[in-house]
């Protein structure tokens, strides 16, 4: 089995990173996958680095790094990417929205020659657990449509569930050609994987709904909508490169 990193990118989760990190620790354990894990403290003002580094120093194969200031979850998930050196490195949310046990399934996808695979919501074996709030859905449902219009993304029917993963040397590269800092970050490194050839691999899951997300649509809908457009226009004008042909 390839080795993995995790990265989890975390603002202001002080309270529920140690139950996380434990139960990440245990799940590793139990299911024998060797991996070691990145916490991304996106300029939390907390503690969440300090809750991080004490599982850095315990005997978790934890490593922390910490931004200067918040910048945004795509800033963060990028870091993490860049940093580490597994042949498999992947992201997971901070309150494992998707569960765990749904880690072999995605590494399975890798040794049937995938370069990038990603949960989705919108498959018919995925299982929502815990529903979102009626507004969330409307704005889930509001942010699929507009999503290819304005960004070029097609095929994708759930870009934005926290459970990615990419070969090592995939994930370098795109993520080092990536700009989008904050929310839709998802859907610029899906467009580049697709433009650059990628074999993109999408697998249900289960996946849980937690009080207290911090996204809120309606009150990010400006920037969301920004980085959309941006995306759109810096394929337009070939900033990412010519397209390669999928082998």
């Amino acid at each position: 089995m390839a080795k993995l990193t995790l990265v989890i990118p975390a603002y202001n989760e002080a309270q529920r990173l140690g139950g996380t990190l434990d139960a990440v620790a245990a799940y590793l354990s139990q299911a024998g996958i060797d991996a070691n894990v990145i916490v991304v403290d996106d300029g939390s003002t907390d503690g969440t680095a300090d809750v991080a580094a004490q599982y850095a120093v315990s005997g978790h194969p934890v490593d922390v790094i910490t931004l200067p200031g918040q910048r945004g979850k795509g800033a963060a998930v990028r870091a993490g990417m860049l940093a580490a050196d597994a042949d498999v490195v992947g992201f997971v949310d901070a309150d494992l929205s998707t569960p765990l046990d749904e880690l072999p399934r995605a590494l399975d996808a890798f040794d049937r020659g995938h370069d990038v695979v990603i949960g989705s919501r919108a498959l018919s074996r995925s299982r929502l657990l815990r529903a979102q709030s009626p507004a969330r859905r409307v704005s889930a449902w509001f942010f699929r449509g507009i999503a290819p219009i304005t960004a070029g993304l097609h095929g994708f029917p759930d870009s934005q569930c926290g459970f990615k993963f990419f070969r090592r040397d995939v994930a370098q590269e795109l993520f080092a050609a990536t700009v989008v800092e904050r929310w839709v970050f998802d859907v610029e490194v899906l467009r580049l994987a697709v433009h650059r050839g990628y074999r993109v691999a999408q697998i249900p899951v289960a996946w849980r709904d937690h009080p207290g997300s911090r996204l809120r649509l309606t009150r990010v809908a400006f920037g969301v909508l920004r980085d959309l457009v941006r995306i759109r226009l810096r394929f337009a004008l070939g900033r990412y490169g010519a397209a390669r042909r999928a082998a």
